[in-house]
């Protein structure tokens, strides 16, 4: 278990506790690669009927307490409106790009030895978050639910999913 999801599951943010998280810090760089912050960043799944994560955590290290290991959770952005992507192999970084048009810079930190498996795991993730096709497909939906086959409120009784 990573520090965000410890501090989720003890804080505000207790509804999140139980959601699958991949988590790592990062450090936020500019542009041209220079420092900015420590940040961590998590994906999470807050359904299990859904067939990927949908959500973006973004957490620094708390203010108050800067020697502690405590996170300030400072984002929650649906992943929708977040397209990330590799910005360098070599240096590690990623590139979150916001609806918004904001742009931003993460390289992963990391212990050595642990780094180029690591970021290959963050690679992964977004190869299955900008190819869904790639990804296995989900559980089946439960019945029951609106819009899906055999949902005794939907008029067409036996359409496909809408």
């Amino acid at each position: 278990m990573g520090r965000l999801w410890r501090c989720l599951a003890q804080g505000e943010y207790w509804q999140l506790r139980d959601c699958p998280l991949f988590e790592s810090d990062f450090l936020q760089v500019t542009r041209s690669g220079e420092a900015a912050s420590r940040v961590t960043v998590a994906i999470a799944a807050t359904s299990p009927l859904l067939p990927l994560p949908d959500l973006m955590l973004l957490a620094r290290p708390c203010r108050r307490r800067p020697q502690t290991e405590e996170l300030q959770l400072f984002g929650l952005l649906p992943l929708s409106c977040v397209r990330l992507s590799l910005r360098s192999r070599r240096r590690r970084q990623l590139r979150a790009r916001l609806a918004t048009g904001r742009t931003f810079y993460l390289q992963l930190l990391a212990p050595p030895r642990r780094l180029h498996r690591l970021f290959a795991c963050w690679i992964r993730l977004l190869f299955l978050l900008r190819d869904p096709g790639g990804c296995p497909p989900g559980p089946p939906a439960p019945r029951g639910l609106p819009g899906v086959v055999g949902d005794p409120r939907d008029p067409a009784g036996d359409r496909a999913e809408l």
